[in-house]
């Protein structure tokens, strides 16, 4: 091809380009000055609910572990002894999960059908050689974050985590600590790996030791979990106590700890009053997990009667990332519950303690979620425990309480007001009022409680677009 041809070709080339874009600007020109018709129609679609044929799960810690049992492996924690089960509702199947050794009684998986009232807890009386007392907890449905409050590592005391698995799936889980000075920095605590319909047991002692109050974060990826703490002190060489911690699930500006209490038959200063023995009252461990470094808070503690009279017990003030305790200078007798108002929003818990003349034991109690109105919730009673049932609000309630098989009754609690009653192990609870319910057990010198854990909230409403 020739020079000028060349030339040619490239200016029709150019001279077409002009023209289509003159055309597109004329287009546009017009477009601009006209109206377009809408299409407005909406999409075609279905609501379905999803909780139809799903379940939900419960997952029981199962035997108590007892840190050091094995002289030869003093980092070993090793289940011992066997739990009593209560359930109330009935389950569709009930699977033990694979634990690495020890225990007459291993950790269990619970399963009934999405929307069913059931719930489960467990009791056990602990007796080796370093380790005495009555533990007891909630089992709880599984959750990807949570919270544990209690237990230290301080000397003599050995604190241990259980995380069950009920998945199909291995879940990674990322353990967060924070003491009295703020966030622990402990290496290992990233990426502990739970085999699917297995539990896993961590040594908190040796991630953090000798910090002297714990509060635990547990985030999971891959599949929810289940944490429960341990926790046994020993002093010199003679046993001291145990407890287990029943997790919450997130910060709030009120907390309600029904159960709490202080039983001392054994000093001469009285039930009450905390007198020298400090470390033996009771104790309210709060942590705000939300702030901005530097914030500051306070956090006022009230005790319920079942009078509706709200006591004054005191006020501590509330630090970012750091653990705030406060110990009740004396323990009121008539106080069955706890609230604590606070500033800043706050995961906590509360430690009692049983003293007889021949035994000492104390309990973690952990707060309790609220019982919306007119909610049918199982409450699960372990046998010896008494439901204690704390209404913060400002108007009564009426709780219709129904065992498993015989009469339901009704219990009045006024507003401001926490009442301990006994209840059937398999029963339910439905209030005319938001509530908070939990179970303190004791006997001689044991003690130890839990709370009773409303199901989540589940959405059934799907919208499906077919098109």
């Amino acid at each position: 091809m020739s020079e000028g041809s060349k030339v040619l070709r490239g200016t029709g080339r150019a001279a077409a380009g002009l023209v289509v874009i003159a055309a597109a600007a004329a287009s546009l020109l017009v477009l601009q000055g006209s109206s377009i018709p809408a299409f407005d129609q909406t999409p075609p679609s279905v609501t379905v609910d999803t909780t139809q044929n799903s379940t939900q799960t419960l997952v029981c810690a199962g035997a108590y572990s007892v840190l050091g049992a094995d002289p030869s492996r003093p980092e070993a924690a090793i289940p011992t002894g066997a739990p009593e089960t209560v359930i109330s509702g009935e389950p569709d199947a009930v699977e033990a999960l694979a634990r690495g050794e020890g225990g007459d009684a291993p950790p269990a998986a619970i399963t009934a059908p999405a929307g069913a009232a059931i719930g489960a807890a467990q009791v056990q009386a602990v007796s080796t050689e370093t380790a005495v007392g009555a533990v007891a907890s909630a089992c709880a449905t599984p959750t990807n974050e949570q919270w544990l409050i209690g237990g230290d590592t301080s000397e003599g005391v050995s604190t241990t985590l259980s995380i069950g698995n009920a998945g199909n799936v291995p879940a990674t889980v990322q353990i967060e600590l924070f003491d009295e000075n703020g966030r622990v920095e402990a290496a290992g605590t990233k990426a502990v790996l739970v085999q699917p319909h297995a539990e896993q047991i961590v040594s908190i002692n040796g991630y953090a030791p000798e910090r002297a109050s714990l509060a635990v974060h547990v985030v999971s990826t891959g599949a929810p979990v289940t944490a429960t703490l341990g926790i046994g002190r020993i002093v010199g060489l003679d046993p001291f106590g145990v407890s287990t911690v029943t997790r919450q699930i997130e910060a709030s500006n009120t907390l309600v700890i029904p159960g709490v209490t202080h039983i001392d038959d054994g000093h001469d200063h009285g039930p009450n009053d905390v007198g020298e023995e400090s470390e033996l009252g009771v104790h309210v461990r709060l942590l705000n997990p939300l702030g901005e470094e530097g914030d500051v808070g306070e956090a006022r503690i009230l005790g319920l009667t079942k009078k509706g009279d709200r006591i004054d017990l005191g006020s501590l003030s509330v630090v970012s990332d750091a653990v705030a305790e406060f110990v009740v200078p004396r323990w009121p007798a008539e106080v069955d519950a706890i609230v604590v108002e606070s500033d800043l929003p706050v995961v906590g818990g509360a430690l009692g303690h049983a003293t007889s003349d021949d035994h000492h034991d104390f309990g973690w109690f952990a707060p309790a979620p609220v019982i919306a109105a007119d909610t049918t919730v199982a409450a699960p009673v372990v046998d010896g425990g008494e439901l204690v049932i704390a209404n913060p609000g400002d108007a009564d309630a009426e709780v219709e309480l129904a065992p498993a098989a015989g009469k339901t009754r009704t219990v009045k609690v006024a507003a401001g007001a926490a009442v301990a009653v006994d209840a059937s192990a398999g029963g339910t609870l439905t209030s005319t009022r938001p509530v908070h319910a939990g179970v303190r057990y004791t006997a001689g010198g044991d003690i130890d409680g839990y709370p009773i854990l409303a199901p989540a909230e589940r959405d059934g409403a799907l919208t499906v677009y077919t098109r």
